[in-house]
């Protein structure tokens, strides 16, 4: 009976390691030429136009820009976008710069869970997200806002921030509570501008009738 009890014990220990290990292990993901940092905190916003109403991701992104800012002084860095979509992520754009597509999920089955369960609520079939990032090669400093403009990001386009050191290493990530969603087509800017001219000159023409 001892000689069984030793056995059983003696399986159950590295059991214990590897769940603990497990439970321990990084958030963050390895992708393109970033690597992970030995701790990757969770302090970075992502600001949106509309509260998401008790969605898994933290924010809907209804217009065409949004804001970067870290939680604290400490959170510095380049700011790299990584997207999972819907949709494809060929054509779209931040800041000007176009996604570099990857054929690897850049997100933890976390984040993921929270991406599909967010898409599923919505509406949007999640089962085949398409993945990318735009490093913007623009720096985070402190807790001072970053405005990002979007363009051409389909509806159901997950967004979060990573934060990369000069060394290429993710330091900050952005949670999946400030994390950002598309609700619809995000138009280009310049779309937008024909659109208000249209109904500027849409009203003048209707007061003229009136007049």
């Amino acid at each position: 009976m001892r000689l069984r009890a030793l056995k059983s014990l003696a399986l159950a220990i590295p059991l214990v390691l590897i769940f603990s290990a497990s439970a321990l292990a990084d958030s963050c993901l390895s992708f393109a030429s970033f690597s992970c940092a030995k701790s990757t905190p969770n302090n970075v916003h992502l600001i949106g136009d509309v509260s998401s109403g008790g969605l898994s991701i933290g924010s809907f992104l209804t217009g065409n820009s949004f804001s970067v800012v870290g939680v604290n002084s400490h959170v510095s860095g380049d700011i790299v976008i990584i997207a999972a979509s819907a949709g494809s992520l060929s054509g779209a754009s931040l800041g000007g710069n176009s996604f570099v597509t990857l054929s690897t999920s850049p997100f933890n089955m976390s984040a993921l869970g929270a991406i599909n369960s967010t898409l599923s609520a919505m509406g949007i079939n999640a089962s085949s997200l398409s993945f990318g990032y735009v490093d913007l090669h623009t720096m985070l400093n402190g807790t001072t806002a970053v405005n990002v403009t979007a363009s051409g990001l389909p509806m159901g386009t997950a967004l979060y921030a990573a934060i990369v050191d000069a060394k290429g290493q993710i330091v900050f990530l952005t949670p999946n509570s400030e994390a950002l969603i598309t609700k619809s087509v995000v138009p280009e800017p310049g779309t937008m501008t024909l659109l208000g001219s249209g109904l500027i000159g849409l009203a003048g023409l209707v007061r003229r009738r009136r007049n």
